[in-house]
């Protein structure tokens, strides 16, 4: 039987072949660069608050909570710029092949794994961080007794909700990521073949 007269062949090649929207493909895209520009200004919003906090309060800080405020600060410097460094593939690059859009969008799901990773752990940093903090206060005595217990109170009380749904939040986000880029790898393998 001759390639002409296979009726799969020829039900194959009279298939409709769907383009794809390049409009979609670029509305997505700004969507993904405009999300990745809104985190970077968060982040460095978030460095405001305890630089706030220690220009107004300085002097009703006791030298430890100062240090500590310090200390917390230029941790959390280091950590926005490591993350801005790894949100770098999304933010300001356009007019690339296609071979490097696809290797950069690979990067950039690989960061945001990496970034879900960090508010992950974040989390239980956090806790140990308000246990030691607390901890500290109390030994050193910064504060009558029933205030600090206030203080602790409060501060559980905002953990308890506020840590539970980061990193629900976190692990969604790092398991997307992860289908994201076993998908992208799968596609890509699938067109080498």
């Amino acid at each position: 039987m001759s390639d002409n007269q296979d009726p799969l062949k020829q039900l194959w090649q009279c298939q409709e072949v769907l383009k794809p929207n390049l409009n979609d493909v670029i509305k997505k895209w700004h969507k993904v660069r405009l999300k990745q520009r809104c985190y970077v200004a968060l982040d460095f919003f978030s460095l405001t608050i305890p630089f706030i906090i220690i220009w107004f309060k300085s002097a009703q800080l006791d030298k430890f909570t100062m240090a500590l405020l310090l200390g917390v600060m230029s941790v959390s410097v280091l950590m926005v710029f490591y993350i801005t460094w790894l949100r770098r593939f999304s933010l300001g690059w356009s007019h690339v092949t296609t071979d490097q859009h696809i290797q950069r969008i690979q990067k950039q799901i690989q960061s945001n794994i990496k970034i879900a990773t960090l508010s992950l752990h974040s989390v239980w940093f956090v806790v140990v961080l308000m246990i030691v903090f607390y901890g500290a206060l109390y030994y050193f005595d910064v504060y009558p007794e029933d205030k600090w217990m206030r203080k602790v109170l409060i501060t559980a009380a905002i953990n308890a909700v506020g840590m539970p749904c980061i990193w629900i939040w976190a692990a969604k986000r790092k398991k997307r990521f992860s289908n994201e880029l076993a998908e992208l790898n799968q596609l890509l393998k699938g067109t080498k073949n």
